[in-house]
C-alpha cells in the first residue's frame, strides 16, 4: 500500500511540476507614422513571414497561433499618432523573444 501511494505521490508530483510550467510573455509597443490600415496589413505581412500559425485579423490587429506561440500585432490611433503593441506568448524563451524582436523590426 506504501509503494503504491508513494507511486501516486511521485506521479502527481510531475503533473504538478508540468501543470506549474507557464508561457513566457514578451510585449513591446511604439509609435508609428503608418496608418491603422497599413499597420495592420504590415503586421499581417510581418507575422505570415515569421510564423506557421492560424492567422486572424480585424480592422486594428493580426494574430496568429500554435499550441506553442500567440503573437499579436495591434494598431491602436491614439489623437494624431498610431501605436503598436507588439504580443508574444511561447513555450520557448529563445524563440518568443526572437519573434518578438523580428516582429518590432518589421514594425519599426
Amino acid at each position: 500500500m506504501f509503494a503504491k501511494c508513494s507511486l501516486m505521490l511521485v506521479a502527481l508530483w510531475g503533473v504538478s511540476q508540468a501543470a506549474l510550467a507557464t508561457p513566457n510573455m514578451y510585449w513591446d509597443h511604439m509609435q508609428s507614422v503608418l496608418s491603422q490600415a497599413e499597420c495592420v496589413s504590415r503586421g499581417e505581412s510581418l507575422i505570415s513571414a515569421q510564423t506557421t500559425g492560424r492567422i486572424s485579423k480585424d480592422a486594428d490587429s493580426v494574430r496568429s497561433w500554435t499550441d506553442k506561440t500567440l503573437a499579436v500585432i495591434e494598431c491602436i490611433r491614439m489623437g494624431d499618432h498610431m501605436t503598436v503593441m507588439v504580443l508574444v506568448g511561447s513555450d520557448d524563451a529563445s524563440s518568443g523573444s526572437k519573434l518578438l524582436d523580428a516582429l518590432k523590426k518589421g514594425v519599426q
